[in-house]
């Protein structure tokens, strides 16, 4: 028969085993991740302000991104795998602070060559720029990947 001194250390020694075998596999999964960082750039110019998305390339599994803050991102987790990478740039807009100057911004767009539209478009990547919408093949561990889009030629 085991005495309750026995059987306390029975409870101890198993507690051991299934705190180290959990720790083990916190561990392991931590390895199947990555982190990710690099430039932006857009006709040659650093992206001032702007998002990255890695989306996964089947459809399954998390969705990870961060912002473009002058020309440079970081991702610190994601998991590793094939993905695709969206990236968007937004400019800053001055708007009109009267009636006066909404109409002159309209007569120099005109002038130009420009569209009607009251407000200048604020995205500064087209969704089809080449080298946006790219698959990529992110391993595990630390990375650094720079995308250099160009407008695509008309």
């Amino acid at each position: 028969m085991i005495n309750s001194n026995e059987m306390s250390g029975v409870r101890q020694f198993m507690f051991t085993i299934g705190c180290t075998a959990a720790l083990l596999l916190v561990v392991a999964g931590c390895g199947n991740s990555t982190s990710v960082s690099g430039h932006v750039n857009f006709e040659g110019k650093a992206v001032g302000n702007g998002a990255i998305t890695f989306l996964p390339a089947d459809g399954r599994g998390p969705v990870a991104g961060g912002p473009i803050d002058d020309g440079q991102y970081q991702i610190a987790v994601l998991a590793p795998g094939k993905k695709i990478v969206q990236i968007t740039g937004v400019k800053k807009i001055n708007f009109a602070s009267s009636n006066a100057e909404l109409q002159h911004q309209a007569k120099e767009n005109a002038k130009r060559g420009g569209s009607t539209e009251i407000v200048e478009r604020a995205d500064e990547i087209p969704a089809d720029a080449d080298g946006n919408n790219r698959q990529i093949d992110l391993l595990a561990g630390k990375q650094v990947l720079d995308f250099d889009l160009k407008a695509r030629k008309k």
